[in-house]
């Protein structure tokens, strides 16, 4: 008997100490190399990226309307809301009232349109953002007369189609902000570079043969007074930073096919060869806008443009790179090329400059209404209701970016459990949803500046997010790779667990325990 139970207590204590070691394996090897082996993945609002819905977004603008009696402007107002009523980027906000009659006798009585201006802007405040008045005056040449503030002129009630074909093609611009919210890019955003806080301007001047003529031309104090007054005019939008240089012994074969005219011979070049061009000058940038201004040697002036057999008629031949600059090709005459010395014509060359500009940021031609006159641009700066357009669209164009590229980046994290998300990255992500949040109330609220700042800040951490070089950490160490170095690792040490498994089991039930065989 003493021999039995000496050897039921060693078994016994053979199987507490198997015991123990499996429960010390189980209960804390495994949740500890569970927890030092698990990817870090900060909590992210996964419902709020979600819910987005870029095709909701819109914007709501003021609109006042003064006339001369209180019926003609509840009609004019009640015909600008039933035609915008549609349209679900544009919210109208109107407000109608009579004229006081000081002003409007003092419309009636000056002859000209800008002086009239300058009385509505001394009566009302017509610089806020986002807010563009209507008022009748009836000493119109036309139905409606838009200028450079954020004030439109119309004859009369007869004038409403008019003034709306005007609001919705020159000024508001629905079909535009709605390019900017699509996945599908149309003309205008194929053309206009991307939203980007900080731009630099590039001005290079290209003079293939500086021994053979001498070029008059200060660059970098051309470029200040011309440009440097436009986006002086965008800061809110854009930071610029304006650059020049020379480029010499840069010559490209234009493979030009002399042709006589009535004028005298000239050198005709296909538009299709011009985009090779680009590849001589700097490359493509991100945030650069490049206008280039190339002098033609003297052998193949006057140059001009043709497109399939038919001269492109244009007062300067230039032409634009989408999403990257433009180039005017500056043709000396015979008498400079003569004396040896070119003058550069800094008017013609920067009104060509300012042209291209305005398209690469977003500012569209605007098409001919008849009926309605757009007083032509008398500087370089743009119109303020095209600032505000600008800012719209801008808006529109940042805050749908940052939604569509959270819920890619919430897509992708998803998919891919093997991601890091760190708490500087969930950081970003928090702070991108934060903002579009807020921009798409401001948008409601049509408060446009505020909201143009939020979508820009939710633009800018949403990308900041999705270009984190962290998210990148285990993409490269696969399950299959994991398992191909744990395996070896703890497959020796699970045996023996596994096997006393069976026999732990039958020695708690009572049972025989199976002996192993010993040599």
């Amino acid at each position: 008997m003493p021999k039995l139970d000496k050897k039921s207590a060693e078994e016994a204590n053979r199987m507490w100490a198997s015991a123990s070691f499996v429960g010390v394996l189980i209960i804390i090897g495994l949740p500890l190399w569970w927890k030092t082996t698990e990817v870090y993945r900060v909590a992210l609002p996964y419902d709020e990226i979600n819910a987005f819905d870029t095709d909701s977004h819109f914007i709501t603008t003021e609109l006042v309307v003064l006339a001369n009696d209180e019926k003609t402007a509840a009609k004019m107002a009640e015909d600008i809301a039933k035609a915008f009523e549609q349209s679900d980027i544009i919210k109208l906000k109107i407000r109608h009232q009579k004229l006081s009659d000081s002003l409007r006798q003092t419309l009636d009585m000056v002859a000209d349109e800008q002086e009239a201006l300058e009385e509505v802007a001394a009566a009302v405040d017509v610089t806020r953002h986002n807010t563009f008045h209507v008022v009748q005056r009836r000493h119109l040449f036309q139905n409606v007369w838009i200028g450079g503030e954020r004030v439109a002129f119309f004859r009369d009630l007869k004038a409403s189609e008019t003034l709306i074909r005007a609001l919705s093609s020159w000024v508001l611009q629905p079909l535009l902000l709605e390019g900017a919210r699509s996945l599908t890019a149309d003309d205008a955003r194929r053309v206009r570079l991307p939203s980007e806080q900080h731009l630099d301007l590039l001005m290079t001047v290209v003079h293939p043969r500086p021994q053979n003529m001498k070029v008059v031309f200060d660059a970098p104090a051309v470029l200040e007074d011309y440009v440097g007054s436009f986006v002086d005019e965008l800061s809110y939008l854009h930071n610029v930073t304006l650059k020049s240089q020379w480029l010499h012994l840069t010559e490209f074969d234009f493979q030009a096919k002399q042709v006589l005219s009535p004028s005298g011979p000239q050198w005709w070049v296909s538009v299709d060869r011009l985009p090779l061009l680009l590849t001589q000058l700097d490359g493509r940038g991100l945030g650069t806008i490049r206008l280039a201004a190339y002098i033609l040697p003297c052998d193949v002036t006057p140059l001009v443009l043709h497109d399939r057999g038919s001269r492109v008629e244009a007062a300067v031949p230039a032409f634009m790179s989408p999403k990257w600059g433009g180039v005017v090709l500056l043709n000396p005459s015979c008498e400079e090329c003569s004396k040896g010395q070119y003058v550069v014509p800094v008017n013609m060359l920067m009104g060509t400059f300012i042209s291209q500009l305005r398209k690469l940021l977003g500012i569209t031609d605007k098409v001919n209404i008849p009926e309605a006159y757009l007083l032509p641009l008398d500087s370089v700066s743009p119109r303020l209701w095209e600032l505000d357009s600008l800012l719209r669209l801008r808006t529109l164009e940042q805050v749908t970016s940052a939604q569509r590229s959270l819920k890619s980046l919430a897509k992708l994290l998803g998919e891919i459990p093997n991601i890091v998300i760190t708490d500087k990255v969930g950081s970003y992500i928090q702070s991108a949803v934060q903002h579009a949040h807020e921009a798409r109330v401001y948008c409601e609220r049509g408060s446009l500046v505020e909201a143009h700042e939020h979508a820009r800040s939710a633009n800018a951490a949403a990308e900041t997010a999705f270009t984190e070089p962290s998210l990148l950490a285990l993409l490269y160490f696969p399950d299959d790779q994991k398992y191909a170095i744990y395996i070896p690792l703890f497959l020796p040490i699970m045996f023996p667990v596994i096997l006393s498994l069976k026999n732990l089991i039958l020695w708690f039930k009572g049972k025989p325990v199976v002996k192993e065989k010993t040599d």
